[in-house]
C-alpha cells in the first residue's frame, strides 16, 4: 500500500478484523458501482469506515490530546456510519442481498446495522494498535480535504453543517472539553474510612 493512496483501500492491515475489512470492502465497491454516496461528507483515503465533512475533517490540525483524539476519532465513525446507513437504504435490493450473503447475516434493515456497526469498532481496534495510527490517520484527513474524489451526489443529511445534529456545535466543543474529573475510588473509600473513624459507640 503506498503512503497515500485515493479508494475504499484501507491503509492498515488487519488481524482479527479481517474478515469485517474484506466485508467493508465488498459494500464499498457494490456502492461505489452503483454510484450512491453521499454529497455532504466526504471519506479520508485508507480509512473507508471514516468519514466527515470540511469542518470535522479540518480539526486533524487542532486536535493534540489523547482525549480529544478519542472524542474526534468517533465523530468521524459515527458520521460514516450515518452516512453508510442512508446509502444501503437506497441501494437496489438484489445488490444489498448479495452483500448480505458474504457477511452471512439476514438482510433486515435491523441486522444490517448492527452488523456494520460491530464491524466497524472492530476494524477501528484492530488498526489502532498500530502506534502510528493516529498520525497517519491525521495527515490522511487533511489531505482529503484537498483531494479531488467527489463526496457523492446522493442527499444524506438535511443540514451539511450540522450533519443533522450528529456534527452539531456542542458535539465539536466536547471534543476539546474533557468532563470534569470526579473522585476516584480510592478517594470515596478514604472518607468513607474516616467517617466510620469519627462514629461513637452507644
Amino acid at each position: 500500500m503506498p503512503a497515500y493512496a485515493e479508494g475504499p483501500e484501507f491503509f492498515f492491515s488487519h488481524g482479527k478484523g479481517k474478515e469485517c475489512a474484506e466485508n467493508w470492502l465488498f459494500m464499498e465497491k457494490l456502492l461505489d458501482e452503483n454510484g450512491i454516496r453521499c454529497r455532504e461528507v466526504k471519506q479520508i483515503a485508507g480509512f473507508p469506515y471514516l468519514r466527515g465533512n470540511q469542518e470535522i475533517l479540518g480539526l486533524a490540525s487542532k486536535i493534540s490530546t489523547k482525549y480529544a483524539e478519542h472524542k474526534w476519532l468517533e465523530l468521524l465513525r459515527r458520521i460514516d456510519l450515518q452516512a453508510r446507513y442512508a446509502e444501503l437504504s437506497a441501494l437496489d435490493e438484489s445488490k444489498l442481498k448479495s452483500f448480505c450473503s458474504k457477511a452471512r447475516i439476514d438482510c433486515s434493515q435491523g441486522r444490517i446495522r448492527a452488523y456494520i456497526a460491530r464491524c466497524s469498532a472492530i476494524i477501528m481496534g484492530d488498526e489502532k494498535t498500530n502506534h502510528n495510527f493516529m498520525k497517519i490517520l491525521k495527515e490522511h484527513a487533511i489531505r482529503s480535504l484537498s483531494s479531488n474524489t467527489s463526496s457523492g451526489k446522493a442527499r444524506c443529511f438535511q443540514d451539511p453543517k450540522t450533519l443533522d445534529g450528529v456534527a452539531g456545535p456542542d458535539v465539536v466543543s466536547s471534543i476539546f472539553i474533557p468532563p470534569p474529573k470526579t473522585k476516584t475510588s480510592v478517594g470515596r473509600l478514604q472518607k468513607r474510612i474516616q467517617l466510620q473513624k469519627n462514629v461513637r459507640p452507644y
